[in-house]
């Protein structure tokens, strides 16, 4: 799959959502879970409505989609509470120094 970088880790602060365009696939968001090292890369639009979910907010692990209010659990994908067939579009992260890259494959 095709890796490629997307940003560093300064430039995702804690409890932000921090979107970038990757030449020739469209617009990735990222965060950095709480109390974690971990980052999620997402598609930056929500599966509901095509809403600017990378201009959401954060619950915790939480994104909520501004139009609609569709929350989606970044660490699964899924909305938390519901048997929603709604699921959120994830790529495999991963982090070399202090740099991240994603995998521009679904996972999902």
């Amino acid at each position: 799959m095709p890796e490629v970088l997307l940003c560093s880790i300064a430039e995702v602060p804690a409890g932000e959502i921090v979107c970038k365009r990757v030449a020739g696939f469209g617009e990735v968001a990222v965060v950095r879970l709480c109390d974690s090292s971990e980052y999620v890369a997402f598609e930056s639009r929500c599966p509901h409505a095509r809403g600017p979910l990378g201009e959401g907010e954060l619950r915790g692990d939480v994104v909520v989609c501004p139009w609609h209010f569709f929350r989606f659990d970044l660490r699964t994908g899924k909305p938390p509470g519901t048997t929603s067939i709604l699921e959120l579009r994830r790529y495999p992260v991963t982090v070399r120094g202090s740099e991240i890259f994603v995998e521009t494959a679904v996972n999902r």
